[in-house]
């Protein structure tokens, strides 16, 4: 057989969220001259299910393994390319078990940092923390999305690091609402505490309370059924019930068309794993206003285009403030509509994201 130079491991959709579509973007991508072999990992199929144990995840690790030998003792790619756990626990030991059975089979090693605080994570972690930093250390490349102060490839002795931004293809479609209707604000990730949902409900009546005229589309998949009826207490405590929407979770051609309807995106995202929030992009692309916050790497996604109002976390006054006053000032929208466009643009496509991890796979095999 022949010898390959790359073996892409990691999820690929469903569940959507921001590492498996980072995945699939790579698997899905023509490598040209470069011989790539791809494992792609399904431990789960919806996002209440990510971070738990059952048996078939365990039957599926075992399954990982032994494939992954045999690609190593066959194929034999002198990269091993994988993108770490989250922080939390159950993923953490899947990667103990994972990378201390397959990574020695390779000769070199490239770590993707998508989820943010690992490091921090593994600091307080006891013995799992210090085994973990053990099974991550010494990497060949460590590929960051963004610059933090708990760098993992300066916390687990990468021999390098780079630093390169995720990139999407956006699919752009017209506006199907008429310009003229209430303004809509539009959330898009997790239906968890984490990323702000409770936070976006006392905005939303802040803002009512102020005669802003908007209501919400609050789109994607229960956390859990606990949290989905604190949601709905708090929006009954606040009488939102015809204010706030809860469409469900969408993808594709739907996703797509509820950036073209909305007028404005929020995310005040303080989730313990979020670190460049690729939904931002989604927005910019479609340039819509953004009200988010200034957690882990959303400041560096943003920079200083002006195409986002940032936030103090945990701030529902802030938030409604930032709403009403993009809301109420269509030249101020319109300017940063142009901004947050133009951002995506020079910065955040797919053919620039996936041309810097090419020339990195390169550097790492010619070294």
């Amino acid at each position: 057989m022949s010898k390959s130079d790359i073996l892409l491991v990691g999820q690929t959709p469903p569940p959507y969220h921001g590492q498996a579509v980072v995945s699939a973007m790579l698997f899905d991508h023509d490598w040209k001259d470069l011989e790539v072999e791809r494992l792609r990992m399904s431990y789960s199929d919806t996002i209440d299910e990510v971070g738990k144990v059952g048996v078939g995840k365990i039957i599926h690790l075992l399954g990982l393994i032994l494939k992954t030998w045999w690609i190593a003792l066959c194929k034999r790619p002198r990269i091993l390319y994988y993108l770490p756990a989250s922080a939390n626990k159950v993923p953490v030991i899947r990667d103990i078990i994972y990378l201390g059975l397959v990574r020695w089979l390779f000769p070199r090693t490239v770590f993707h940092y998508h989820a943010g605080g690992l490091p921090e994570y593994l600091e307080t972690a006891g013995l799992l923390g210090k085994v973990a930093q053990k099974i991550y250390s010494k990497a060949d490349l460590s590929v960051e999305i963004c610059r933090t102060e708990h760098s993992p490839g300066r916390v687990f002795g990468a021999k390098q690091t780079k630093y390169i931004a995720n990139g999407l293809d956006v699919e752009l479609v017209p506006r199907s609402r008429p310009d003229d209707a209430e303004a809509r604000v539009l959330f898009l990730g997790a239906l968890n505490e984490g990323k702000g949902v409770l936070d976006v409900i006392r905005a939303t009546q802040l803002g009512r309370a102020n005669r802003s005229q908007f209501h919400v589309h609050m789109v994607g998949a229960w956390a859990s059924e606990e949290f989905r009826e604190e949601a709905e207490k708090l929006i009954a405590e606040k009488e939102l019930e015809n204010t706030i929407q809860f469409p469900g979770p969408i993808s594709g051609d739907e996703k797509w068309q509820a950036y073209a309807d909305a007028d404005l995106f929020v995310f005040p995202s303080h989730y313990q794993s979020e670190n460049f929030p690729l939904v931002l992009i989604e927005a910019m692309a479609f340039g819509l206003p953004i009200v988010s916050t200034t957690w882990r790497g959303i400041p560096q996604l943003v920079g200083n285009s002006g195409a986002a109002i940032l936030c103090d976390i945990n701030s529902p006054e802030q938030y409604a403030d930032a709403i009403e006053d993009v809301l109420k000032n269509s030249d101020r929208r319109q300017q940063i509509t142009e901004s947050a466009r133009k951002h995506y643009e020079n910065n955040y496509t797919r053919e620039k994201f996936v041309g810097a991890m090419e020339e990195v796979f390169r550097e790492v095999l010619e070294s």
